[in-house]
């Protein structure tokens, strides 16, 4: 067991510990050292490191930004738009009939609103996400510092709160600046289609109309128990069987619809709809299929009179007149009076017999609802001669018909025809006289003979003339057939119905022979718009991604015009290139063709060296050493030293016209205790000092001097100081700088000045007469410009004349360029010369044009 310390008693009544008086002493000293250790902490230490935390939280939150949280939300950006957009979109919806609507006008207006409430919803997320705070798991009750350790777990979990909601605010920012060109570009892209789109289908529905009403393409039904018009007719699907009520251009499509089933059909007839199977809307029957000219012929007559055989025996004969004209019948639909005509002068026609049952014409309201009456081309009124008034009076031995009289319902029909606008009558009527053969050999006598005036004056004397001059008189073509026999009157029935039906009945022209078309239906091609219209919309997106980045590097690069959205590509420029602070240097004493400028002189030269040797590119130097008062006296001699300072050996740097200056830099002596002071000359011919520095235990050894200078002068003079311990200066490495603005380009293109703006926005400029030698003169040539344009070059002249004595020397041009109550200078300089030729100017800092 170790032994207890000694403590022995101390004065003042504390015990003290052998061997620890320095311990001791340290604690007496401690509340001092404390109250320091606490100030330093406090001032120092404190603002230190939270300025350092405060960097390492921006390092952070930008890191978090750029590497996790932008990254995340673009990944559930391209998720959204490749749902959306991709192949496995959802298909387009579907309408009340059974064709689909464009992708652009519905499913492409539900994939756009997907892609943005799915943006939101990602939106809202990350930020929900981030903000949420989680202090943690409570610390165990009773815990040794429960409270300091809820303390800081909360302010940590708050302090990673902000920073997390910071980063990914920034990140939402980010996607969202992206995200709303893209959108953008996506509906105006959708709109400009959908307009471009609804003025195409509209210009394809008025060329359907056209085409309709030129051709005659809209019949009316052929079937007896209907007769309505047909306008547009139900078209069937050849692939599903779908039933089209209306197939014209509308917003289903202009040139083509497309079918539930994915088959692709012409919309309208006129773009070959016709092809289809089509139906009557009103009694589900079958029609013509349109797409060429139909004659409607309504054949009118009481009951019995013979209708019925008039048609039979016309379309029985038609194939024979039409097959010895050169062409022929085809298409008849089962149970009606339809057939398509081809082969004749005119090109493919349709022919629809209307034959309406004849109750229809025995009262005049029946006759009032008669569609087929207002749609009828031709009309031919079927007589029955046994029912002629002077027939029925006739004395017995016939067999008198005991159907009504045939005048009255030709009459009844004659009045209704005339009740009708004069667009909607029939151009061509024609009267058949039906049973004539049945008069021979009865006192009425033998009937009608053949033509139209045998036909017209048996009429008059059986009593039917004024039915005969009131069709006369309705104007229109007229022609009279008596139907006797079918020996005699069958050929003549069937041109009579190609006559009424405004058939050209010739043959048809021979042209050159067409490749003969693929027999069978319509071609049938699976839609593949909706594939194309999300390929576009899809592009669409990724090019408005790359707006903002495309949008900023065209900006910062200057590649827009300046005046473009509202000036912002000037004013940019203007605030990445201020005019004060862009300007570029240049060396007036770098090494240039013989080094003739600027003149440099000096009072001593020490063997070996030159007063050009120091300027840059020569790689010499210039000495003093072994000179008379080279070395600076000692400084116990005042005397000495006072009369030391106005001998030092100096350094002449000489222009020959005023030149603005910024520094100078140079190197003396490196290595031994040296420094220099910089003279500048006056406009009266003094030298002005103030340009030195001061030597500091770092700098005597240094070697190398910069002086800032902001003057303009026609000659600078450098003195070196060399302290004791040297035998004399040594300055190399000379550098002299003259500022110039960077917007400007100045050069030389003989000696007239090329200005060229390096600006991406329009400066002005003022050009200053040029600084010229003793005995040189100049007058205005070239009219200088006021303004200079983005990247534009203009130019501006003189006429450079040497008067008597002058001889070659510099010439300084200066442009001043002022902007916003700032002003900035370009200067380059030259070397004149005369020649025989004229005047020629060397460029020294001048660019050559």
């Amino acid at each position: 067991m170790a032994a207890a310390p000694l403590r022995l008693p101390a004065e003042g009544g504390t015990a003290v510990t052998p061997g620890h008086g320095d311990a001791g002493r340290a604690r007496r000293r401690s509340p001092s050292a404390q109250a320091w250790g606490n100030i330093v902490f406090g001032v120092v230490l404190l603002p230190l490191l939270l300025w350092i935390a405060f960097l390492f939280a921006i390092a952070g939150v930008a890191l978090h930004c750029a590497l996790i949280a932008v990254p995340r939300l673009l990944l559930r950006h391209f998720r959204a738009v490749r749902g959306a957009f991709g192949a496995g979109a959802a298909p387009a919806g579907t309408d009340e009939g059974p064709a689909r609507e464009p992708y652009l006008r519905r499913a492409g207006g539900q994939a756009l609103r997907e892609v943005w409430r799915s943006l939101r919803e990602a939106y809202a997320g990350e930020l929900r996400a981030a903000v949420r705070w989680d202090p943690g798991p409570p610390p165990p009750p009773g815990a040794p510092w429960e409270w300091a350790e809820r303390i800081a777990t909360r302010c940590l979990g708050g302090l990673l709160c902000v920073l997390r909601g910071s980063s990914v605010g920034a990140a939402v920012l980010v996607s969202a600046l992206l995200a709303l060109p893209a959108l953008l570009c996506q509906i105006l892209l959708r709109a400009a289609l959908l307009a471009g789109f609804r003025l195409w289908w509209t210009a394809c529905r008025a060329v359907d109309r056209l085409g309709r009403r030129l051709t005659g393409a809209a019949p009316v039904c052929p079937h007896p128990a209907c007769g309505r018009a047909v306008g547009p007719p139900v078209r069937l699907c050849p692939g599903c069987g779908a039933r089209h009520r209306r197939l014209v251009p509308d917003r289903y499509g202009g040139l083509r619809r497309t079918c539930r089933c994915g088959v692709r059909l012409p919309a309208g007839t006129v773009f070959g709809a016709w092809r289809l199977e089509a139906r009557c809307p009103h009694c589900d029957r079958p029609v013509p299929p349109g797409g060429s000219p139909t004659g409607v012929v309504l054949v009118a007559g009481a009951a019995g009179s013979g209708r019925s055989t008039v048609v039979r025996g016309g379309f029985a004969h038609l194939a024979g007149v039409v097959g010895a004209l050169g062409g022929r019948v085809s298409g008849a639909l089962p149970g009606t009076a339809v057939a398509e005509l081809s082969g004749l002068r005119g090109g493919r026609r349709t022919l629809v017999l209307l034959d309406p049952p004849g109750a229809v014409f025995e009262e005049q309201s029946g006759l009032d609802v008669l569609e087929g009456l207002r749609r009828a081309r031709g009309l031919v009124l079927v007589l029955d001669a046994l029912t002629l008034p002077s027939v029925r009076r006739a004395p017995a031995g016939g067999a008198p018909s005991s159907a009504p009289g045939s005048v009255p319902a030709a009459e009844r029909v004659l009045r209704g025809v005339d009740a009708l606008p004069r667009r909607h009558r029939p151009r061509r009527i024609a009267v058949v006289v039906t049973r004539t053969a049945a008069l021979r050999g009865t006192p009425a006598g033998p009937g009608p003979g053949e033509g139209d005036e045998s036909v017209r004056r048996w009429l008059e004397e059986a009593g039917a003339g004024n039915l005969v001059r009131v069709l006369e008189r309705a104007g229109g073509g007229l022609r009279l057939l008596a139907d006797g026999s079918e020996a005699r009157s069958g050929p003549a029935l069937g041109e009579l119905l190609l006559w009424t039906a405004g058939v050209r009945a010739a043959p048809r022209r021979l042209r050159t022979p067409r490749r003969a078309r693929r027999p069978g239906g319509p071609r049938l091609r699976r839609a593949g718009s909706a594939v194309r219209a999300r390929g576009a919309l899809l592009l669409s997106h990724v090019a408005g991604l790359a707006v903002v980045p495309v949008a900023l590097t065209l900006l910062f690069t200057g590649s827009l015009p300046p005046s473009t959205a509202f000036g912002l590509p000037g004013a940019v420029d203007r605030w990445l290139r201020p005019l004060p602070d862009f300007t570029r240097e240049v060396d007036l004493a770098a090494f240039r063709g013989d080094g003739s400028w600027p003149v440099l002189t000096a009072s001593y030269s020490a063997p070996g060296s030159s007063p050009d040797g120091p300027r840059a590119g020569k790689d010499g130097q210039w000495s003093t050493e072994g000179g008379p008062d080279a070395v600076m006296p000692d400084e116990t001699d005042e005397e000495a030293l006072a009369n030391w300072f106005p001998m030092r050996h100096w350094l002449k740097i000489d222009f020959g016209i005023p030149v603005p200056l910024s520094r100078i830099e140079l190197t003396v002596n490196p290595g031994f205790a040296a420094f220099a002071s910089v003279e500048t000359l006056t406009a009266e011919g003094a030298w002005v000092g103030g340009r030195s520095r001061t030597p500091s235990n770092t700098d005597l050894l240094a070697g190398d001097q910069g002086f800032a200078l902001d003057v303009t002068t026609s000659a600078v003079r450098i003195v070196p100081t060399v302290l004791r311990g040297s035998a004399g200066a040594r300055v190399t490495n000379l550098r002299i700088w003259s500022p110039s603005t960077a917007l400007v380009r100045p050069r030389l293109a003989g000696t007239d000045l090329l200005l060229t703006s390096t600006a991406h926005r329009d400066v002005p400029v003022e050009v200053l007469p040029p600084a010229l030698p003793p005995g040189w003169r100049a007058e205005p040539g070239v009219a200088a410009p006021r303004r200079l344009a983005a990247g534009a070059t203009a130019a501006s002249g003189w006429h450079l004349t040497a008067g008597p004595g002058a001889r070659p020397g510099p010439v300084g041009y200066s442009v001043r360029v002022t902007e916003h109550g700032r002003t900035a200078t370009a200067t380059c300089f030259a070397l004149l010369h005369t020649t025989p030729a004229g005047v020629r100017a060397e460029p020294l800092t001048c660019d050559r044009a």
